[in-house]
C-alpha cells in the first residue's frame, strides 16, 4: 500500500524542490562575450536568471589587473552592472562570481570583449551562437 503513494509523493516533492536545485545562469552581458567594440564601455552589466549578489569581478588587459569598484552591500538583483574606468584599445578578459541571493549558490564565469577603436570595423565571423563561460 506504501508502494501506491510514494512515487507520486516522490515526484511532487521533487517539482516542489526543482527551484532550490537551481543555480543563477548568465543570460547575457553587455559589452557582448566575444564582443568587438569600436568605443569603450562605460559599464559593464551582467544579466541573470535569478537575483544575485556581485562577490568578485576582476578585468584584466594584457595580465595586468584594471581596478573596479564593486558594491558588495547591494542588495540581490538580476542585472549587475558596475561603472568601468577608461579603457584603452585592447582585450579584456572580465571574470566573475556571484551568490544567489535565494540559496547563497555560488556561481562563476568568464568571458572577454576587445576594444577595437574607431578606426577599425569590428571582425565578423559567420554567426556562432555562444554563450559566456560560467560554472
Amino acid at each position: 500500500m506504501v508502494k501506491h503513494w510514494l512515487a507520486p509523493a516522490a515526484v511532487i516533492a521533487m517539482i516542489l524542490a526543482g527551484p532550490a536545485f537551481g543555480h543563477a545562469k548568465l543570460r547575457s552581458t553587455i559589452p557582448a562575450a566575444d564582443g568587438q567594440l569600436q568605443v569603450a564601455p562605460k559599464s559593464l552589466t551582467l544579466n541573470f536568471n535569478e537575483a544575485v549578489r556581485l562577490a568578485v569581478l576582476t578585468l584584466t588587459a594584457g595580465g595586468k589587473n584594471i581596478p573596479v569598484t564593486i558594491d558588495r552591500s547591494a542588495a540581490g538583483a538580476p542585472q549587475v552592472s558596475v561603472t568601468l574606468p577608461a579603457l584603452a584599445i585592447g582585450k579584456y578578459e572580465v571574470q566573475w562570481s556571484v551568490l544567489s541571493a535565494d540559496d547563497g549558490h555560488v556561481t562563476k564565469g568568464t568571458f572577454s570583449f576587445e576594444i577595437v577603436g574607431p578606426g577599425r570595423a569590428p571582425v565578423t565571423a559567420a554567426p556562432v551562437a555562444t554563450a559566456p563561460k560560467s560554472r
